[in-house]
């Protein structure tokens, strides 16, 4: 038995200096921050050793009982402290940045900043560090709050390129036309502000290289293949290619332009905010094998001359928008709010070689989800003798059946097809609501939101039952020979399943879902209550999270497996301010 104990310590410190230039330059000013952040962790253990039993059973006149019991191991106590699994991890950061601002003949309001910035993080275990450093900057101007322009650009550096592609330069530009200044709608009763803007811009990032060094080859002995001589010489391991050198590695490049429009009308009833967008990266890093000769690559011994490249490019783009309606009835104040975004990818430039074109990646989103297209269920031996053999072993009646999309005979990996997004990070479309209602000094709050257009795969160990697996509920409308008609799952098996239990459209489900997100109360005290002297401000609050999901799978989203189950949180508080 082992008595554990982990300890883990944080520490945060940021100090900042502050310096008004006027005399300098009338407008100037300077700001600074240095912050650090380091934590540590490690565990302590006494290891004790104690004896376990096993009973004896024997029969007694009918009945089962302990004859003896065996003793294995003794109890033992050394008394030493163990430590072990430490650990730290360090975070350096530092800003320093100048600001002008100035306003000259009471129509041209110019802004600047020039602003260099970085940190490095160092953890136990990992050799390379994360170095960051940017130099930014930052110019504003416009004309009467009417016409507007911005330029930002920052020099970033990257240690996960090359030497001589560490630095580049990101530029981007806005410009914007508050139409509603405009003589033509300056005494407009319905329109009181209307602005379009559009903004582009080149930025380069390091956050799509998984690592560092890719551009370096790698050559190595620890799995390299044993040979010998005929002399009966001591073997020796042969030193192997992992990959290729590419000193051309880049930082990969993300394009931009988006177009946007803000209004208010009907004194502020209806205030909206739009914004249509288009990213496009390129340059993006991957190993390629197919790019080079087969023989770049061998499976035996295991050697590789394939580098690391810029190829693949992905474009996403779609849409955001915000509304929110503003009214006053009585006493009460009433604002209602709705936000949604939607946007698509495409996989618009891959590497690829596939036999069938419905296979390609590329013209696919970059969540896209790949799998066989089921048929029902072989109902009997004639069924499976005149169906496509199946490749992934031998089948019995109650087993999913697939569609030979290539008709080849043969149900395989070439047979899978695109299923749907997946929305790893975001579904295709995210909605949200909100209502708040402000009576006096309380306030109403309500939050609901919609995730819709992604699909998810039943893959774990709840729905795919095979071996000796524990049985889950799903299981209960199995294919027998007696429920063949109305069976949603596949004949039990203490094999493999390897036919079964795999990406196919049998195991896709909607994750489309809306989710009451929050819902709060809060009560602000009037100011007398208190005095004023001491406590400036005081409040008390009562809210809830995740209190209501409404979804066609619902069952399936809500299913936690092998972690802690999901949770609604309740919190009652009080805000004050002296």
């Amino acid at each position: 038995m082992v008595l554990i104990h982990l300890q883990a310590k944080q520490f945060q410190f940021n100090a900042g200096v502050d310096a008004d230039l006027q005399n300098v330059l009338e407008g100037l000013s300077f700001s600074s921050m240095f912050g650090i952040d380091y934590a540590t962790s490690y565990t302590q253990a006494f290891n004790n050793e104690y004896a376990v039993f096993q009973p004896n059973w024997t029969n007694y006149a009918g009945t089962d009982m302990i004859s003896s019991l065996t003793q294995y191991g003794q109890d033992a106590r050394s008394g030493d402290l163990n430590v072990s699994n430490s650990s730290y991890r360090q975070t350096l950061a530092f800003s320093g940045q100048l600001n002008y601002e100035t306003l000259f003949a009471n129509d041209h309001n110019i802004t600047a900043m020039l602003i260099a910035g970085g940190f490095q993080r160092s953890q136990s275990g990992i050799y390379q560090g994360i170095n960051n450093a940017n130099l930014g900057l930052h110019l504003g101007y416009d004309f009467k709050n009417k016409y507007f322009a911005q330029f930002n650009g920052a020099m970033i550096y990257s240690t996960r390129v090359p030497e001589d592609n560490r630095t580049a330069f990101s530029p981007t530009l806005s410009l914007g036309w508050r139409i509603s200044e405009e003589d033509f709608l300056a005494s407009s009763s319905v329109i009181n502000n209307l602005k379009l803007s559009v903004s582009a811009g080149i930025l380069h990032t390091d956050l799509d290289i998984d690592d560092y060094y890719l551009y370096e080859a790698i050559y190595t002995q620890t799995d390299g293949a044993w040979y010998g001589w005929a002399d009966l010489s001591a073997p020796a391991r042969s030193t192997d290619s992992r990959r290729g050198e590419n000193l051309g590695l880049t930082l990969p490049k993300r394009e931009e332009i988006s177009l946007g429009l803000d209004a208010a009308l009907f004194n502020n009833f209806l205030v909206f905010n739009g914004n249509i967008f288009m990213s496009r990266m390129t340059g993006l890093v991957d190993q390629l094998s197919s790019l080079y000769p087969n023989y770049f690559q061998t499976g035996w011994p295991n050697s590789s001359f394939i580098p690391y490249v810029n190829y693949n490019e992905d474009i996403r783009s779609g849409f955001d928008f915000s509304l929110n309606l503003n009214k006053r009835t009585g006493e009460v104040d009433w604002t209602v709010g709705l936000v949604g975004t939607y946007y698509t990818t495409e996989a618009s430039k891959r590497a690829e070689f596939f036999e069938n074109e419905y296979q390609n990646r590329q013209g696919r989103p970059v969540d896209a989800i790949w799998g066989l297209e089921s048929d029902g269920f072989f109902e009997s031996a004639e069924d499976i003798a005149n169906s496509p053999e199946s490749a992934f072993g031998a089948v019995q009646a109650g087993d999913i059946k697939y569609i030979d999309q290539n008709e080849d005979g043969v149900i395989n990996a070439q047979d899978e097809v695109y299923l749907g997004r997946g929305g790893w990070v975001s579904s295709p479309f995210t909605g949200g609501v909100n209502l708040t209602a402000k009576w006096k000094n309380l306030t109403f709050f309500a939050l609901g939101v919609a995730r819709m257009g992604a699909i998810g795969i039943k893959n774990n160990n709840y729905f795919w039952v095979n071996g000796q697996d524990k049985y889950s509920e799903v299981v209960r409308n199995r294919w027998t020979e007696e429920t063949m008609e109305t069976a949603t799952y596949p004949r039990l098996t203490t094999g493999g399943g390897d036919n079964n239990f795999r990406n196919s459209d049998f195991w896709q489900y909607s994750t489309n879902r809306f989710d009451l997100a929050r819902v709060q109360v809060s009560y602000t005290f009037p100011e007398y209550f208190f005095g004023g002297d001491l406590v400036k401000e005081f409040g008390v609050y009562l809210n809830g999270a995740n209190l209501l999901t409404i979804a066609p799978n619902r069952d399936i989203l809500e299913l936690n497996i092998g972690s802690a189950p999901q949770t609604r949180f309740y919190n009652i508080g009080v805000t004050a301010t002296f």
